[in-house]
């Protein structure tokens, strides 16, 4: 077995560690809806990039049916933006704020290059890493966005 497909092993038994423990129960309905929305998004991204030759995915779970990396785009990056979205403290300041962002941006960022430098789960083409992080930023923010408003409509309904 490559490194690879350790690492991909590592990050999807890591990540169903995460779920149970991170994801409160009472919040599983926002969970599930901001997970489906994330993979919704990252995976139609990730085709793109794929189909534009911005990146390549040379190691992956379903080399005939995708080039795009099913673990990152379907189980890991969605994670991350549902875990993002729960625990935004969007009642604390800008600054506590920031950094929030700047945290998980530094994350990713680390994750992103790790796996670009020494692996081939992710080759950058005609695209690079702070391009990358820009996008994911604005994917977590959006999707943040999204559930605030769709659970804020519910509850104006039931009010």
């Amino acid at each position: 077995m490559t490194m690879e497909r350790v690492i991909l092993i590592i990050v999807w038994i890591v990540c169903l560690i995460i779920i149970p423990i991170k994801i409160p129960k009472h919040r599983t309905r926002e969970a599930v809806l901001i997970f489906l929305f994330t993979q919704m998004i990252t995976w139609i991204m990730s085709l793109l990039l794929v189909e534009w030759q911005a990146i390549e995915n040379p190691v992956r779970e379903f080399p005939i049916a995708s080039g795009s990396n099913f673990t990152n785009n379907y189980l890991f990056f969605p994670l991350v933006s549902t875990l993002f979205a729960l625990y935004y403290p969007s009642q604390n300041s800008g600054v506590i704020r920031f950094f929030y962002h700047l945290r998980v941006v530094i994350f990713l960022a680390i994750y992103l290059m790790l796996i670009s430098s020494y692996t081939e789960i992710l080759r950058y083409v005609h695209f690079n890493i702070v391009l990358h992080i820009v996008l994911l930023w604005l994917v977590l923010n959006a999707v943040r966005r999204y559930a605030e408003w769709f659970f804020q409509r519910k509850i104006q309904k039931e009010g």
